[in-house]
């Protein structure tokens, strides 16, 4: 894996560790839908859509308009099936297993950063 596509889901990880950090900070709580939390799901496209455009190049594959477009728009539905297509059945299969992982990762990187905003949330308010 080329070090731009690294760097790429280490922002992912950095916008999806932070944004509950910031919000904790600033409301002093985390809510599902709020601003904050739609806030950091459309800066982690970015770095989704990174990754996505240097594994283009790297697997020389042309996407089309669609994909491209629908990538942005449904990151979770067209990303299993831009695996699929520029891998085949089997390595996207597995690149698809790879993902879900990462996924399950940043679910978990999700909640540490709640805990570690909640954390200096109750700091600054001195409890």
């Amino acid at each position: 894996m080329s070090q731009q596509k690294i760097a790429a889901l280490a922002l992912l990880a950095a916008v999806t560790l932070l944004s509950p950090i910031v919000e904790s900070v600033m409301t002093g709580r985390v809510e599902d839908y709020s601003a904050y939390d739609i806030g950091g799901a459309v800066l982690s496209l970015l770095p989704i859509y990174w990754w996505y455009h240097l594994d283009k190049a790297e697997q020389n594959y042309r996407a089309g308009r669609l994909m491209n477009v629908g990538l942005a728009a449904a990151a979770i539905v067209v990303l299993p099936i831009y695996l699929l297509r520029s891998r085949g059945w089997r390595r996207g299969g597995i690149a698809i297993a790879v993902a879900a992982a990462f996924t399950g990762g940043l679910y978990l990187i999700e909640w540490l950063g709640e805990s570690l905003g909640e954390a200096a949330a109750a700091a600054m308010r001195g409890t």
